[in-house]
């Protein structure tokens, strides 16, 4: 990535100028970066994210200048087919924007020297503004840092959500978390919130079993040492866990969750796979064992009532976020970020903004 001016545009109807005080750097921002998105380039990444309203379009009614705000990278228009069925995450009129790299009108409010530049995901927060969607915009209390918030923009919602929305973990259950980062750590907590008997983390990174604990998993797997199937079974009784959280976007990941639920139980896939790649499963275990795979998008709920309901968690202290912050860095660290990424930092890093 480059660091360049761009010209921003001023908000449209229904749109908010943000300016950005803080962005965490998370693992679909390198998919993207990596071409397993195929998003739109050139573009501006970043979608995790909170800032300060600074100016406001025509018909805008859910903030004002100068409320701090949570950005949501999953907007919605609230009358679409699935909007009215309850599942905003999956909009149309977001789908169409973000599909094109641009807002609701499906154009760009970014410009170069060279041409027009597009969104990611309606946010584009690698930058010191965003125009957004007022739908993506979130206020939020004094008493929430502006790192906390972002956080909440992206990896917690969606960790949370898996096991909350659509795991539905009851008291007594066995949950299984394979990928100790940034949405699996939130995935633990939630799981333990939730009352689940063992919480089983699975990571290749062995390294990254005392923050599995230190959040909330009672065992800690490595699938490099030993056949994780067999040892969830053994811990629950042979049956197997009763969901797995998957949040690897790995196919042989997804596969493995399968084997390890029991019979009626639910694999729930957050992790971003290839476009190409794809999971095999035993087909006649289907019906006979009614095992069940769930994909989970941005948590599976509604983005606005589960960034209250967080919130609400951190400040009773049942939530923790702020051991998660990791690096504060500027803009100018952003590659450095991408490759610490890669090699498996064990907290999120952050960008964050000196206005």
């Amino acid at each position: 990535m480059v660091i360049q001016d761009v010209a921003i545009a001023d908000p449209k109807d229904r749109e908010v100028l943000v300016r950005i005080a803080a962005t965490g750097v998370c693992h679909s921002d390198l998919s993207a970066s990596k071409g397993k998105s195929r998003a739109k380039l050139p573009l501006i990444l970043g979608h995790e994210a909170s800032g300060v309203v600074e100016r406001v379009g025509s018909a805008v009614s859910k903030v004002r200048v100068g409320d701090r705000v949570i950005l949501s990278w999953a907007p919605n228009c609230g009358q679409c087919f699935y909007c009215q069925k309850r599942f905003p995450t999956l909009c149309d009129v977001y789908g169409f924007a973000a599909g094109r790299g641009g807002l609701w009108d499906g154009t760009s409010r970014l410009e170069a020297q060279s041409g027009s530049i597009h969104h990611y995901s309606c946010v584009s927060s690698f930058a010191e503004y965003a125009v957004v969607p007022e739908t993506g915009c979130l206020p939020i209390g004094e008493d929430v840092p502006f790192e906390v918030a972002a956080l909440v923009g992206c990896a917690v919602t969606t960790g949370f959500g898996a096991v909350v929305n659509d795991a539905r973990v009851e008291p007594g259950d066995t949950v299984g978390v394979i990928g100790v980062g940034g949405v699996g750590i939130n995935a633990i907590q939630a799981a333990a919130l939730s009352g689940a008997e063992m919480i089983v983390a699975i990571d290749i990174n062995g390294d990254k079993e005392g923050v599995a604990r230190s959040f909330g998993a009672t065992h800690f797997l490595n699938p490099n040492t030993c056949d994780v199937t067999d040892a969830i079974k053994s811990l629950n009784r042979g049956r197997g866990a009763d969901s797995v959280i998957e949040c690897t976007g790995r196919p042989t990941a997804i596969s493995a969750a399968y084997d390890c639920i029991r019979p009626g139980g639910i694999v729930v896939s957050v992790g971003i796979a290839g476009r190409e790649e794809m999971v095999a499963l035993p087909a006649s275990t289907l019906p006979n064992t009614q095992k069940r795979v769930a994909g989970s998008n941005y948590g599976g709920g509604i983005p606005e009532r589960d960034f209250d309901r967080i919130l609400g968690l951190y400040r009773a202290g049942k939530f923790d976020i702020d051991r998660q912050i990791g690096k504060r860095i500027a803009l100018e660290q952003i590659n450095d970020a991408f490759r610490w990424l890669e090699q498996g930092v064990l907290a999120r890093t952050l960008v964050c903004f000196d206005h």
